[in-house]
């Protein structure tokens, strides 16, 4: 950290005693005729973290409440019947948005990406009743680094009935994905009873053109478009880290994307996640630099060869954990110039912190900083490895912490979008775990339309 955002810092934790422990309640808080209810964020009870008051002539109150660490602020208001609520927020920004998670009552209703720099309001979403409640909200990926500082500022938060309340939230919906190959995806069980809406395939170096290209040939790609599926392709060049960056590779992906594409007569969305796991591939002096331009010159190239594709860049989800969010400065850019985002999500069936699987933070975490970059988020390669009980065992137990309406309600609200599986024992044994896990899954399944000539279904943006 550098000497002027420590400082930054230090004056910042040094009013953290201007908090005030009142509620501020305005407007119509009582009796009949009730429209709405204001509360100023500076009058709200910090629970935890470091956070603290200062003058704003911009915002409601000529105050505000700034978060410089993750934090959570809370307070109780008499709400009107159908009321919206309305919280007016602002974010320093720093490789990412601020992330602002807004209770009611103890229940998570939506995680925003608070991206304006200037005050601006956030409706949200959900159904709450007439009376008392408790409306908390949190800063939840305080990132420093030595060029930014990412802080969510607070101005007020508004139970409004003169705009009608929003109906329940509906069933996150995920378009789940398996691998790694074709053939066997369409073959697995699960592909066919969770309600799976794509497939998976790799590209790992110059031996894979041969077979990949003989796509192109049958009627495979096209069958599979016009059945409302979506293919997602992972090039992976860890063993082949000079070719990720050379002359060659540009030419070979075209070669690739032109197979996916397919010969019709139906198309679909192609998902291509480029240099997946890039974190492995070179220490070498100046390659994070070449890998870059490679990135963005090979991302033009197959938006060209298939108006149906959508590409992203391959983050190595291992390097996030629930301490916060990575550094990701270099590649904002690269980010800036994708069409979605997309991280990997890979561990040892036994590798557990705070008695959860070690992917439970990792994935949290790294959705939520790679959502706030305003790109639909995929995970395109999950696996757990390890023995065969270990995994069946691992996995149980994860599906049951993640695959919950609470959790995929919060992993959609930060831009999850599509999830993808490595299929090993877990998924491929049968069994009752087998059995529990594909249900959970088909129950948040988004299906594609189908697309017989046009390549736009499910394709974001």
């Amino acid at each position: 950290m550098n000497e002027r955002v420590l400082r930054m810092r230090w004056i910042a934790y040094a009013s953290i005693a201007t908090v005030l422990l009142g509620y501020g309640l305005f407007g119509h808080a009582a009796g009949t005729g009730v429209t709405t209810v204001d509360l100023e964020a500076e009058s709200m009870r910090v629970t935890s973290g470091a956070a603290g008051t200062y003058r704003d002539p911009a915002a409601s109150g000529g105050r505000a409440l700034q978060m410089w660490t993750d934090a959570t602020a809370s307070a109780e208001l008499t709400a009107p019947a159908r009321a919206r609520l309305v919280v007016r927020a602002r974010g320093d920004q720093c490789s990412g948005a601020p992330a602002m998670r807004v209770q009611v009552d103890d229940q998570l209703v939506e995680t925003v990406q608070v991206r304006a720099s200037s005050w601006a309001d956030y409706v949200i979403t959900g159904a709450w009743g007439a009376g008392t409640h408790t409306l908390t909200l949190s800063f939840a990926n305080d990132l420093v680094t030595d060029a930014c500082d990412r802080n969510l500022h607070l101005d007020r938060a508004v139970f409004d009935a003169s705009i009608p309340a929003s109906s329940p939230r509906p069933q996150p919906r995920v378009l789940w994905g398996l691998g790694p190959g074709i053939a066997d995806a369409v073959a697995a069980p699960v592909y066919r009873d969770a309600g799976m809406g794509m497939v998976t395939t790799w590209y790992n170096g110059p031996d894979d053109l041969a077979w990949i290209s003989g796509y192109a040939r049958p009627s495979t790609i096209s069958d599979l478009y016009g059945s409302g599926k979506a293919i997602e392709l992972v090039v992976w060049l860890a063993d082949h880290p000079q070719y990720a960056v050379g002359e060659q590779f540009q030419r070979d992906i075209e070669v690739v994307t032109s197979a996916l594409k397919g010969s019709g007569p139906h198309y679909g969305p192609l998902y291509v996640v480029l240099f997946t796991e890039w974190e492995t591939y070179s220490s070498e002096p100046g390659y994070p630099e070449r890998l870059k331009a490679a990135y963005l010159k090979a991302a033009a190239a197959i938006r060209a060869q298939y108006a149906g594709a959508r590409v992203a860049l391959g983050f190595g989800g291992y390097l996030w954990d629930s301490r916060g969010d990575r550094d990701l400065s270099f590649w904002s850019d690269a980010i800036a110039a994708s069409d979605f985002t997309s991280v990997q999500q890979m561990q040892a069936c036994d590798n557990e912190h705070d008695g959860q699987s070690a992917l439970v933070p990792q994935i949290q975490t790294s959705v939520r900083q790679l959502g706030s970059y305003g790109k639909p988020v995929m995970i395109s390669h999950f696996k757990l490895w390890g023995g065969p009980e270990c995994q069946v065992r691992a996995f149980d137990k994860f599906t049951k912490t993640m695959l919950n309406d609470s959790s995929m309600a919060e992993l959609t609200s930060d831009g999850l979008f599509a999830w993808n599986f490595m299929p090993d024992h877990y998924l491929n044994d049968p069994g009752p775990v087998r059995d529990s896990s594909t249900a959970l899954i088909s129950t948040y399944s988004a299906s594609l339309p189908p697309s017989p000539h046009i390549p736009t279904a499910g394709v974001p943006g």
